[in-house]
Parts: structure tokens; C-alpha cells; sequence
């Protein structure tokens, strides 16, 4: 069969294949993964004309995104974290898309993807997800892309139309990540309704988000057993700095666990960059529960939206 899909001219920085997750696996130490920002991943692939049920596998990438050239006529997704996505026409011409848009690259045409701002990633979603090969039940790619990686995706097209930036967007970034107090909480003295205050470190990937806290924390106990952890656990190490566990997280650790950050605010922790200013606000159950609900009604809601308006051409 002739290649089809699109080829990676240039690539950004950390370009990884990304499906919603790889399940099953923790008892044999293999997490399940996942988009670091499942809300703009969940929507650049609704843009492409992929339902979330589809479990379509899209593009992520931090900071800077690739250079991608069309072999077929592929319909993309992209996500409104990505400042600039220029298309390239072979005639020369060149089509700025706006924030949040779908459209088609056409055969020989190239989608430049810009820098990331307000964010620290962006998703390029393809019709019908990138066919790259299966490994335990998912496409993800454990090691960034290389340049003239060959990404398969059927021919699709699909019309150029773009969501409103206040509507695709869930919220403004600007409060405190909410957080479930965790098993060792209380051992460091702290109150129910505590508000802490950090930085963001340099040191970024998807395993985890390490924090400089602005006020000592007290020292945290040692010598715990080591025990099952998930994406969102903030772990407090005896460095001092605190560390919030990524998509990409160990599915085992010995370091203290003081919180969860709630899955609503998991897109967030997603999107910091280095530098940020962040707080950490401790909420109870049932707070989490609605709140929860509500992301998981808005993030459905636009899906919908951003489907029926490719379905009505």
C-alpha cells in the first residue's frame, strides 16, 4: 500500500503520539498514560471529527510545535494553545488558522505549528486518529518523534471552521489547583483548609511538575512503604520540594503523599510551565465530586458542539 497520512518535516520539541490511555497494566508496573491536557486533546481530536469514545490517537507536544507535510488530504483538529498554525500552499500562499480550528492539508502542503503560549502543550488530532502501531492496546509512543517519521492517517477532509476561544477554553488558569488532603497530610500538621503557595520548577516532563514551595514545609516522615500512586498525587520528598505526579507517572512510590489535585484541575497541572506561580487549595469530597462532574459536563458539551458543527458541513 502507497504511504498516506502526513510526513514530520521538523519536528518540535517532545513530540509524542498520545490516545486517551493504556489500561490494565498497573499490577505489572505499566501505567495507563494519557494526554497531559486531556481537555484541549479530548477537543482538538472533536475538531477533527473524532467522538471521545473513538480513543483517536493525536499529536502532543510541548513548547514548540513540528513542521508536518501531507502525502493524502488529511482533516486535522488543533487545539487553541498553539499560537500560530500557518498552512503552506504549494502555490506559495499562506492560511493563518485561528485558535481551535479544523480544516484539511492537502497533498504537498505544509501546517507549520507554532509556539505554545499560556500553556506548556498543543494537540494535532487527525480524522480518524494516526494509525501508527499498537503496543499493549494503545498508540503511544513512548519516544519523541524523529524527523521524517512517517505518521499514517487515512484521506479525509474536512471544512475550515474554528470554535470561539471563551467557549473552547474551560476557565481562566488563574485559581488555586484544589487538592483532596493525602495519606500524610495530617503528619505534617496542617489544617483541612490549608492554601499553600509555590513555583513551579524548571524541571518539567510527564512524569511529574516539581514545586518550590514559597514557606518551608515541615519535614515530611521517611521510611514509608512503598504504595500505589496515580497522576495528580503530590509527593513531598525530604529535598523540600514538592512534586506533582504527571500522566507519564511510576505506578509505585515511597515518598511522602500529602494531596491529590482533583481530576478537574489535572489539564492544569498539564499546562504549567516553568516559572509559574501556583496554590494548592485543600477542598473536601463532596466539593471535588461536583466539581468533577461539571468539567466532565463543559468538556462534553463543547465535544457536541465542535462534532455537529463538522456533521452540518
Amino acid at each position: 500500500m502507497p504511504p498516506y497520512g502526513l510526513n514530520l518535516l521538523k519536528t518540535g520539541t517532545l513530540d509524542l503520539i498520545i490516545d486517551s490511555s493504556r489500561p490494565g497494566l498497573r499490577d505489572r508496573g505499566v501505567g495507563p498514560g494519557g494526554p497531559s491536557d486531556r481537555w484541549s486533546f479530548t477537543l482538538a481530536n472533536a475538531l477533527a471529527g473524532n467522538p471521545p469514545e473513538a480513543n483517536a490517537a493525536a499529536l502532543e507536544f510541548s513548547l514548540v510545535g513540528p513542521t508536518l507535510q501531507a502525502i493524502t488530504p488529511v482533516a486535522f483538529g488543533v487545539s487553541g494553545s498553539v499560537s500560530s498554525a500557518r498552512i503552506h500552499h504549494a502555490d506559495g500562499a499562506t492560511h493563518q488558522l485561528n485558535p481551535w480550528s479544523s480544516g484539511t492539508l492537502e497533498p504537498g502542503e505544509t501546517l507549520a505549528l507554532g509556539p505554545v503560549t499560556g500553556s506548556l502543550r498543543g494537540y494535532l488530532a487527525v480524522q480518524g486518529g494516526f494509525e501508527t502501531p499498537r503496543m499493549a492496546g494503545s498508540r503511544q509512543s513512548l519516544a519523541p518523534l524523529r524527523a521524517q517519521t512517517l505518521l499514517p492517517a487515512h484521506p479525509s477532509r474536512n471544512t475550515f471552521r474554528h470554535m470561539a476561544a471563551d467557549w473552547a477554553l474551560p476557565a481562566p488558569d488563574t485559581g488555586a489547583l484544589r487538592v483532596l488532603p493525602g495519606p500524610q497530610w495530617d503528619l505534617l500538621g496542617w489544617p483541612e483548609n490549608q492554601t499553600l503557595s509555590a513555583t513551579v520548577d524548571d524541571r518539567i516532563n510527564r512524569m511529574g511538575v516539581r514545586l518550590r514551595l514559597k514557606s518551608p514545609a515541615p519535614p515530611p516522615p521517611v521510611g514509608l512503604t512503598s504504595e500505589p500512586v496515580c497522576p495528580g498525587i503530590i509527593q513531598a520528598p525530604s529535598s523540600g520540594e514538592w512534586i506533582i505526579l504527571g500522566m507519564g507517572c511510576q505506578t509505585l512510590g515511597g515518598y511522602a503523599k500529602v494531596a491529590q489535585v482533583i481530576e478537574a484541575d489535572l489539564d492544569r497541572v498539564g499546562r504549567l510551565r516553568p516559572g509559574d506561580p501556583v496554590l494548592l487549595r485543600a477542598i473536601h469530597l463532596s466539593q471535588a465530586l461536583e466539581i468533577n462532574r461539571e468539567y466532565r459536563l463543559g468538556l462534553a458539551r463543547r465535544c457536541q458542539a465542535a462534532l455537529l458543527s463538522l456533521a452540518g458541513g
